[in-house]
């Protein structure tokens, strides 16, 4: 079993970029189970999906393909069967894949994670300045060594400081929590609590997501291994959308993702 770039519109399945094999009889059965348990919705969406499954027998041929589609949808032979599975387990595919290093499957989290957490944004989009700017940073869990420097902009501001003020900000903060791993599950708190879009991609997000980038990879995992919060879980997600990763993160924060985000079809 192979999984390819790609959806329907991708040409043929010979020519494309090989994203993963699958190495072995367990990965490939759990990559079956997961793609065919669900239900039949009886008709296929507009989009062309990608990547895409495919089987092929023991001399290479291809015998079916399926193109993923969305949150939680695969199309099985589309052009045969013109139907899509809603998946039982879509958390379950969408990590798995990630483990496997497969590209942005952590974009599909965003938006159920916003519901869960009431993130969406309101008006202001971004943190105010002052006061009120500092009653939000408190509400997202900021350190307080931080409150002075950040207060004093705002949250789009935030996204927009030069290198040698973050840099201030991070040995403020390297200061106050010496430990690694302990930066590492404030900064994945603070990111996973900013409103959706705007504070979270384009403001104080990339601010965070510039400070996570000093720190060690292992350090991450295990803040979010240890931190199972929902916080954390969707601050890891904002993070890999923007850095991606190599499975490590998603082995990681998967047990929280699996929790908050269960199976939608028993």
């Amino acid at each position: 079993m192979q999984i390819v770039e790609g959806g329907e519109d991708a040409g043929p399945l010979a020519g494309r970029a090989v994203l993963v094999e699958l190495p072995d009889v367990v990965s490939v059965d759990a990559a079956r189970m997961l793609t065919t348990a669900g239900r039949l919705t009886g008709d296929t969406c507009r989009c062309q999906g990608g990547p895409t499954i495919v089987l092929r027998d023991t001399a290479g041929d291809v015998l079916a393909s399926a193109g993923l589609h969305g949150h939680g949808t695969v199309g099985w032979e589309r052009s045969r069967f013109r139907d899509n599975l809603v998946l039982a387990d879509p958390t379950a595919l969408h990590l798995f894949l990630a483990e496997h290093g497969i590209p942005n499957q952590f974009v599909p989290f965003l938006a159920p994670l916003a519901d869960l957490l009431n993130l969406h944004e309101g008006h202001p989009q971004f943190r105010p300045a002052g006061r009120a700017g500092e009653r939000s940073l408190s509400e997202r869990g900021v350190p307080e060594v931080l409150h002075p420097v950040l207060a004093a902009v705002t949250g789009q501001q935030a996204g927009q400081l030069s290198d040698a003020q973050v840099d201030d900000i991070r040995r403020r903060l390297a200061a106050a929590t010496p430990s690694a791993v302990g930066r590492a599950a404030i900064l994945l708190s603070w990111l996973g609590r900013l409103s959706i879009p705007a504070e979270a991609l384009w403001g104080e997000g990339a601010l965070i997501r510039r400070l996570l980038a000093d720190l060690a990879l292992p350090d991450l995992a295990t803040a979010a291994a240890e931190t199972r919060t929902g916080h954390v879980a969707m601050g890891v997600v904002n993070l890999v959308m923007h850095s991606g990763d190599d499975g490590t993160l998603a082995m990681a924060v998967g047990p929280t993702l699996r929790h908050l985000l269960p199976p939608a079809i028993d």
